[in-house]
């Protein structure tokens, strides 16, 4: 029979593509891990690895085993969970992740609150883009998401709109723009911008819009977290478009509306269609629904 350590030490690896990040992970050494896989390849006599330079990639046989390890260990969880929901109980853990605004800007707020009233249950957050998100939860690494809307999901996720954002254009207090009331869609076309990285819904959904008014833009630098890009356009490297959420109570840049031109997109929570939920998952995804209230959110945590 199959070493359930030796599978369970296979599927950190398989899941980190690096023997390091999965010793760190399960708190033993490299040489342990490495030691386990030997053994779990003998075992099975094939190889799961292959090494493609200085990274790691599974073989065929190494994908088709880690879909199943996936399976087992998305099983053993459930068990635990209906364990959980027996006992009636609200403790355990919370695996959570976000893309960069609402896990920047609303959660950490957003857990607090929470944290006072299920204080027994741990949450974990994952920040990271939408596209790495959607893809720690369709290979069950979270319990859910909270991502953007322009994101494309796999069919095996479950998409649930939750928050609506407005994005607004920021510039420098010191642009020449700082004292107008607004701007005119062709004024974009002349500014340098700063931009997300590839992969990010912000920088999708602002893509899409100017597209669909016909505007290209130039692009002057690109940062992968907003925090950067505000830094970068208060330092007048150039202008952007971010999160309402990012900019309130913010020194340094302004917000001008674009005149005939708004930017709108839906925070949207996202979990596998075969999740069973634990009661600390299920406590937190109506915490948020219902009790914060997503309508007056601004309100009840920022002013």
């Amino acid at each position: 029979m199959i070493n359930a350590n030796h599978l369970m030490v296979f599927n950190s690896v398989a899941n980190n593509l690096s023997f390091s990040r999965a010793a760190e992970e399960l708190y033993t050494s490299q040489s342990s891990v490495s030691m386990q896989m030997k053994k779990l390849e003998e075992y099975l006599a094939v190889s799961l690895f292959e090494q493609l330079g200085k990274n790691i990639v599974l073989t065929e046989a190494g994908t088709t085993l880690f879909l199943y390890s996936q399976k087992i260990f998305s099983l053993i969880d459930e068990g635990v969970h209906a364990i959980e929901e027996l006992k009636g109980c609200h403790k355990g853990r919370l695996l959570l992740g976000a893309s960069t605004t609402p896990g920047v800007y609303l959660l950490p707020k957003i857990l607090g609150k929470f944290k006072s009233v299920y204080p027994g249950i741990l949450p974990k957050l994952e920040i990271a883009n939408s596209q790495k998100i959607v893809e720690m939860v369709n290979t069950n690494r979270l319990d859910i998401g909270i991502v953007g809307e322009e994101i494309i999901c796999p069919p095996e996720l479950y998409v649930e709109p939750w928050l609506k954002d407005e994005l607004f254009l920021v510039v420098s207090d010191k642009h020449p723009w700082v004292n107008r009331a607004s701007v005119q869609v062709k004024d974009l076309e002349n500014e340098q911008f700063i931009f997300r990285e590839c992969g990010s819904s912000t920088r999708s959904i602002i893509e899409n819009i100017l597209a669909n008014h016909g505007l290209k833009v130039s692009i002057v630098l690109e940062l992968n977290n907003t925090e950067a890009v505000k830094q970068a356009v208060s330092a007048n490297l150039g202008v952007s478009i971010v999160s309402g959420f990012s900019v309130i109570s913010n020194s340094g840049i302004v917000c001008i509306p674009i005149e005939e031109l708004g930017f709108y997109r839906m925070f949207n929570i996202i979990y596998h269609k075969n999740k069973i939920f634990s009661p600390a998952t299920k406590s937190f995804v109506a915490f948020l629904k219902c009790e914060i209230g997503a309508e007056n959110l601004i309100d009840t945590f920022f002013r």
